[in-house]
């Protein structure tokens, strides 16, 4: 197989490994999961006054939850979770499921958010991973089904946890689809929510120059209001799998950055494996290539540590690469975002 053409394909092995199921019949056959009920907590994989995976520490390596006294949220969408199955969806009180976003989705890619915003993640009605190898009408009104979840989700969130605060929207995978649906519907146009949007952190699915009316891709650090996204990848894997509507918008999380300027892993400031034991510091190094991925090269690590090194599409490890990086900079962003609304707020009076 010709790796340069093969980037959805690879899915399959890094994900599921050929495991993965089709449902035996079509979305308008296959009876509908019950939707979930924001208003019960049991529905909410991450709340901050909770006691939850979106908690995770590591005091001795400087991962240290600070939800109590954030001043920021972050609406988190957490991954697919649903793999082999006859539904479309996933049943919210899946157990197998929601032990798979609360291992992975919430304590080791939510919990990096967790050092400076307090954490937010529904649980939904996930797409099936099959919706992914074969696109269409069924993976469609999959996909549409498990957005609408995210999106009550979000309206519930604004009324009844928010209460004026600014925020951060993040995701990985499915869970960034959805992000970027959110920011399509709800942000990307003027409108009075605009100002409470800290960043957004859409990574691990591809955003084109053309995905956006109005919302920027964030170019330095410090920016606010704005995007960042990346889709790691092994040195010179540059074709994206499907047909292209525009050119992949990418960032280097090392430099936080759109340059195509090589960042060495001296300037990593650590990965979290998935043993979660641990944070190992200069992990990897990062190129943006041309075509917008994320150029990595593979760590000397185990593929329990890291899961994706067996392979050249490493977005199993999009976070757990960059874990420390993303921590800094979302705190980083937050003083900005805060430092800016201050400012404001004095000239006003």
């Amino acid at each position: 197989m010709d790796h340069k053409k093969a980037f959805g394909l690879i899915g399959i092995v890094v994900l599921v490994a050929g495991s993965c199921i089709a449902p035996v019949r079509s979305f308008k056959h296959t009876p509908k999961p019950s939707a979930p009920d924001y208003a019960n907590a049991r529905y909410w994989a991450a709340l901050p006054e909770r006691k939850d995976s979106a908690d995770f520490q590591l005091r001795a390596f400087g991962v240290i939850d600070g939800q109590q006294h954030a001043k920021v949220d972050a609406f988190f969408i957490p991954p697919t979770n649903y793999v082999v199955g006859k539904s479309w969806n996933v049943n919210v009180d899946d157990s197998v499921a929601n032990a798979e976003t609360d291992n992975i989705g919430c304590k080791l890619l939510a919990s990096a958010y967790n050092g400076s915003c307090k954490v937010y993640a529904p649980r939904y009605r996930t797409a099936i991973f099959y919706s992914y190898i074969a696109p269409g009408k069924n993976a469609r009104m999959a996909f549409d089904l498990a957005y609408e979840d995210v999106r009550n989700a979000f309206i519930y969130y604004l009324k009844h946890y928010n209460k004026g605060r600014p925020f951060v929207i993040a995701g990985h995978s499915q869970g960034t689809d959805y992000a970027i649906r959110l920011l399509k519907d709800f942000f990307d146009k003027d409108t009075v929510l605009n100002e409470k949007l800290v960043a957004a952190y859409l990574i691990g699915r591809p955003v084109f120059d053309t995905t956006f009316k109005q919302l920027k891709p964030m170019d330095a650090p410090g920016q606010t209001g704005g995007y960042v996204s990346w889709n790691s990848v092994s040195y010179h894997t540059n074709t994206f799998y499907g047909d292209p509507v525009g050119k992949i918008i990418g960032v280097n999380p090392l430099s936080w950055k759109r340059d195509t300027a090589y960042v060495p892993k001296t300037y990593n400031k650590g990965g979290l494996p998935f043993t979660a034991v641990r944070i190992d510091t200069a992990i990897v190094d990062a190129k943006l290539a041309p075509s917008g991925f994320l150029w990595v090269h593979s760590p000397s690590a185990s593929s329990a540590e890291y899961p994706g090194i067996n392979t050249f599409y490493f977005h199993k490890d999009d976070y757990a690469f960059f874990y420390m990086n993303i921590r800094e900079n979302v705190a980083f962003r937050v003083k900005q975002y805060l430092a800016q609304q201050s400012t404001i707020g004095r000239k006003k009076n």
